[in-house]
């Protein structure tokens, strides 16, 4: 999840390598009729939101005759924060498992001793001086779950349209100090409970390369219900919306855009007013999958919206290690704002921005993002060292 850039140089220096399993279908075939691939790498971060990070990750690729890029894919992870956060998990990707149709599927453990929580809407707790650390703003949440999504390209294996079907479930427990402000708030789900979901969604995919697009997009409606059918204490339902595009400027330059609006509707819990939909999920508004610079979900609600525009420069190529890698750089701009029912949410062109730039070091599919941003209104720095692109 959160791999220094040391860690990923001296994993591609060995051989025979491979990359973590992509969440979409289209890569490049891998030239390998039969045998195994595995790696294993141990895991060293920082995150602003997250602190400092350790554990271990691994993945195994497990090739076949006719089966591109692969025939299975497994990987799995342990990890700890100094925030209190676990992170663990064990993934398995088909792309043609049940003939052109790709299962994948993940069960997972997370735990967050300070999870945070500042009410609904956009104007949310207003007296935040900015120190994460205060457990008025915090809680306690466990959340042991599992999905499964089958996907296909119901035009043949060239055509931009793609479409899937899955199901997800989570069981939330959900521990607040007395002085807290989800314990003195009490929003629906405060008593925590299984939330099981139906999930749907197409894509229109024209981009040439799906790690490091420079051209194309992908366009995504993606649908999830909940309800008592479902195996879920709560009964709603959400709807996202995302747009991504890429604009190849020159030969090292590429203007990278994406747009995502996300609304839920019904009986939510307040630990799904974070969440988005879609093949990729994200969570906010705030943090380093929505809008960076600002505190992780620092204003959430029923309706989301979030912005991010980069601009990315390739440096240069050069060996290391006998290997080919990419040194890139890029600025940023992200902004973003929520809609809450019952609560003030300011006027319409009242978003939270952030700015801010960062390196990109990559070989093949494998990307270290390593990012600094700034809150333009509070005026918070914050640091991100992950991997892969925003998007």
């Amino acid at each position: 999840m959160f791999i220094p850039a040391v860690l990923i140089l001296a994993s591609l220096s060995a051989a025979p390598v491979v990359v973590p399993p992509q969440p979409a279908p289209g890569l490049e075939p891998v030239k390998k009729e039969s045998g195994v691939d595995a790696i294993a790498l141990p895991l060293v971060s920082f995150n602003s939101d997250l602190g400092f990070g350790y554990g271990a990750v691994g993945g195994m690729y497990l090739y076949s005759p006719g089966k591109a890029p692969y025939a299975h894919a497994i990987a799995a992870q342990v990890f700890f924060s100094s925030r209190g956060v676990q992170n663990h998990y064990l993934r398995y990707d088909g792309p043609q498992l049940i003939g052109p149709l790709r299962l994948e599927g993940r069960l997972e453990y997370r735990r967050e001793m300070r999870s945070p929580f500042f009410g609904a809407g956009n104007k949310s707790a207003p007296d935040f001086k900015g120190d994460v650390n205060d457990p008025k703003y915090n809680f306690d949440k466990g959340a042991p779950g599992f999905w499964l999504r089958l996907r296909g390209r119901p035009f043949g294996p060239t055509h931009p349209l793609q479409s899937y079907v899955g199901y997800g479930w989570r069981y939330t427990s959900v521990d607040s100090a007395e002085a807290s402000m989800l314990a003195k708030q009490k929003p629906l789900g405060i008593e925590g409970g299984s939330t099981g979901q139906l999930l749907a969604g197409v894509l229109w995919d024209t981009r040439d390369d799906e790690s490091d697009p420079t051209v194309g997009g992908v366009e995504e409606l993606a649908l999830r219900v909940s309800g008592s059918a479902t195996g879920s204490k709560y009964q709603y339902a959400g709807i996202t919306l995302s747009e991504r595009r890429y604009l190849k400027l020159s030969s090292r330059l590429t203007l990278a855009h994406r747009l995502t609006l996300d609304m839920l509707f019904g009986e939510v819990p307040f630990y799904e007013w974070s969440n988005t939909g879609g093949v990729n999920v994200s969570e906010g508004v705030g943090g380093m999958s929505s809008v960076r610079g600002i505190e992780r979900n620092r204003f959430s609600g029923n309706i989301k919206a979030f912005s991010n525009t980069e601009l990315r420069f390739q440096a240069t190529n050069f060996q290391m290690f006998g290997q080919s890698l990419r040194l890139g750089a890029v600025v940023f701009m992200d902004f973003g704002r929520v809609w809450h029912p019952g609560v003030p949410d300011g006027k319409w062109y009242e978003w939270h921005p952030g700015i801010g730039g960062g390196l990109r070091l990559s070989k093949r599919a494998a990307t270290v993002r390593m990012d600094y941003a700034r809150s333009t209104e509070t005026g918070a720095q914050r640091i991100y060292l992950t991997f892969g692109h925003m998007f």
